[in-house]
């Protein structure tokens, strides 16, 4: 035995000359072993067994990072309350050391005692299957960047014991296996629709060509809707065919099917988004949902995944689906989304959008006054994060309009938004909004007042993908825990009030993707006669639509297309305006069209509406 070494973070040991005990002394330092799966973290605990009061200790072990990468290092029971803990935490190497006492307030050591937990390794595996020994190693590693390099001790009565000096150091190991494929439940709740959504994802090692889901469900469930995941959409999957019964559904993919082949496919991922299965529901509650071969289809269909051209049978993870909406009870803080126009109750709008246009999802806040005396006021707010994940047949631009809402109103000080358009990082497309309204000097305390209906704090523009096969779908916007946007650090939905955090109800929405209007202004009728699409028939329809009573009265197909002088309204001078482009040499109706130009003499196709206003054009929709 010799006296305490030099080793900076137990200077304070040199206070203690406490004499050392009469009985034998015994410490072992003791690595355990785990193994974890392909991606998966893999735990090796870290116990101290002692005889003592061990005042500090510093453990170094390295392993092979061939195999695995240091992800984390997690204080043991053994150690809670210690005034110092220095981790050091690399690639294929970590550090501990502990001083329990500095500062002559309990604890001041450790107890003796048999299997204490000092801490737990977390080692990320990653895709070689092996056994790597995780074996104590002295003189090597430094605790801290540029520090001296640290031998593996426990200190007692003010010395430190090596292995020198009879400590014994028990390595361990972890394993590394390849992981079994999976297909498993995510349950999304509802969207606010009156539907509730569930995802399934697909846990694989190897590239996969193609797979099939069947999924069942119970008869109090009426399967609504199945559609691709953001794994399948982001390799631009050529077929998938949707197979839809009263008991269930089958989802079948090809990823490259058509010419030319690119050989794309999903990359091994631990939970790559493959579908998701949407429900309408007339009584609420959890139901379960279960993967079922040999139930659904004709001829009958199995769960599988296809690699190197051999269907493999995943594991099946049933999960359950929670259908239950989303009441609002009176005093409860709430997020919301949808369009910009509410309803008579304060509640969003939908959302609508165009192939190959922009639209906007506007999100609200809602925090009722609580009224409660003597009590803390929750209904302040002093900042919120939302965490929101979307389908990648959309992307987020990265900006939020706060002009004219409650956020630009009370002046908040930091306003944040992040996007994740990546469809090909396994977790789908992202976005994270972050308000605090107090973030800087001088802080006075600011807080967002009680708002007893839905505020708009911010709208948010999405391009949708220019692929009409999105005609007549939804993409879900979906308030989701835990997701990371661009960076590593999961996000929750909370409010922030009290200086503490709280869980706000959510209400989903969704985009609903319609085709593009092309029509011909002036063309009332919609008879699209190419260069000749205004007639007289034209302005005869304007004003039947205007004046005529009954069987006579005319609906136009395309209420857009009869505004000819394009003030966003439809009366008796867009009559006036066709009569005089056509006889009168008047004005030409305004873009798209009419279809033909005098001084080039060349016609001029049907074309979408450049300006905003409140006419649609439903039969000029270019996917129905």
């Amino acid at each position: 035995m010799k006296q305490a070494r030099s080793w900076a973070y137990l200077s304070a040991f040199c206070l203690l000359s406490m004499p050392l005990f009469a009985g034998v002394s015994s410490n072992e330092l003791k690595l355990g072993s785990g193994n974890a799966e392909f991606g998966s973290e893999v735990s090796v605990p870290l116990t101290l067994d002692t005889t003592d009061q061990v005042q500090g200790l510093v453990a170094a072990f390295d392993w092979d990072g061939a195999l695995g990468t240091g992800a984390g290092l997690d204080d043991g029971a053994g150690i809670a309350g210690a005034d110092s803990v220095f981790k050091r935490i690399e690639a294929d190497y970590m550090v501990l050391a502990v001083v329990v006492d500095i500062n002559g307030s309990a604890p001041e050591s450790i107890g003796p005692g048999p299997a204490l937990a000092i801490a737990t390794a977390r080692i990320t595996c990653g895709q070689t299957a092996g056994t790597s020994p995780v074996v104590f190693r002295d003189g090597l590693y430094a605790s801290a960047n540029g520090g001296p390099v640290q031998d593996n001790v426990v200190v007692v009565g003010g010395l430190s014991f090596g292995a020198s000096e009879g400590l014994t150091l028990t390595d361990g190991s972890f394993s590394c296996l390849a992981s079994v494929p999976n297909f498993s439940i995510n349950d999304i709740g509802t969207n606010g629709q009156g539907l509730c959504c569930a995802q399934v994802l697909m846990k694989n090692d190897s590239l996969v060509e193609a797979y099939q889901i069947a999924l069942c469900h119970p008869a109090d469930l009426t399967l609504a809707s199945i559609s691709l995941g953001a794994a399948a959409t982001a390799q631009g999957a050529d077929f998938n065919s949707e197979d839809i019964s009263a008991a269930g559904g089958v989802l079948g993919v090809v990823i490259d099917l058509v010419q030319p082949f690119t050989d794309n496919m999903i990359p091994a991922g631990p939970a790559n988004h493959i579908a998701t299965y949407c429900y309408s529901f007339t009584t609420e509650g959890v139901y379960d949902l279960t993967f079922c071969d040999n139930v659904l289809g004709s001829p009958l269909k199995e769960n599988l995944q296809v690699i190197d051209g051999t269907s493999v049978n995943p594991e099946l993870r049933d999960g359950t689906i929670d259908c239950r909406d989303v009441v609002v009870p009176p005093g409860e803080q709430m997020f919301a989304c949808g369009s910009r126009e509410q309803d008579e109750d304060g509640i969003p709008g939908p959302v609508e959008g165009t192939v190959g246009q922009q639209t906007e999802v506007c999100f609200y806040i809602k925090s009722p006054e609580d009224s409660a005396s003597g009590h803390a006021q929750f209904d302040h707010i002093q900042g919120f994060s939302m965490a929101v994940s979307y389908c990648c047949d959309v992307s987020a631009e990265e900006v939020i309009d706060i002009e004219g809402t409650i956020v630009e109103a009370i002046g908040a000080e930091f306003v944040s938004i992040q996007v994740d358009n990546d469809p090909n990082d396994g977790d789908g497309c992202e976005l994270i909004i972050g308000v605090l309204v107090d973030a800087s000097p001088p802080f006075d305390g600011q807080t967002i007042p009680p708002l007893p209906q839905f505020q708009l704090i911010g709208c948010v523009p999405f391009n949708i993908n220019d692929d009409d096969a999105l005609c007549d779908t939804c993409c879900p916007v979906m308030f989701t825990d835990g997701v990371n946007g661009r960076g590593k650090v999961p996000t929750k939905n909370l409010i922030s009030v009290e200086n503490e955090s709280r869980s706000p109800q959510l209400m989903n929405c969704e985009i609903c993707i319609v085709g593009e209007e092309r029509f011909c202004r002036g063309d009332c009728n919609f008879s699209n006669m190419g260069m000749m699409c205004v007639d007289i028939s034209d302005a005869a329809s304007v004003v039947s639509f205007l004046f005529l009573p009954g069987t006579w009265k005319f609906e136009p197909p395309c209420l857009d297309a009869c505004d000819c002088n394009d003030d966003g309204r439809i009366d008796l001078a867009d009559a006036v305006c066709i009569l005089q482009y056509l006889f009168t040499f008047g004005m030409t109706p305004p873009a798209p069209g009419p279809g033909w130009d005098p001084d080039t003499m060349t016609e001029l196709p049907n074309g979408p509406d450049p300006t905003d206003d409140k006419l649609d054009c439903a039969a000029g929709r270019t996917c129905d």
